[in-house]
């Protein structure tokens, strides 16, 4: 279970533009799981948010002129949320098994 205080960590990583920091390793610096975690999910944040500014404008396109290569585009970006998506169960949480071996969605 995440704790409220990852999700601050998340949000201020991303909101103080530290999300590609990718600090040198040294001899005795080593890396924690929840360190990585949180950078990667403060780079996916960051390009959720830019992905919803392109969007909010029409991906760049003037909607008076858009044609079928647009609506393609589009067919493509959908296909590949849908594939994101179904990493975390379709609805955004990561599938993972009851004890009976449902998944966690439908344990409730």
């Amino acid at each position: 279970m995440i704790n409220h205080s990852l999700g601050f960590l998340i949000k201020q990583r991303v909101h103080v533009r530290v999300v590609n920091h990718h600090p040198k390793p040294t001899m005795n610096a080593k890396q924690t799981a929840i360190d990585a975690y949180l950078a990667r999910a403060a780079a996916i944040h960051a390009k959720l948010e830019r992905l919803q500014q392109l969007a909010d404008d029409h991906f760049g396109h003037d909607p008076d002129a858009i044609h079928w290569g647009h609506v393609g585009d589009l067919g493509r970006v959908e296909v590949g949320l849908d594939e994101l998506l179904a990493i975390f169960g379709g609805d955004g949480r990561i599938q993972s098994t009851c004890r009976d071996g449902r998944y966690r969605q439908i344990c409730r």
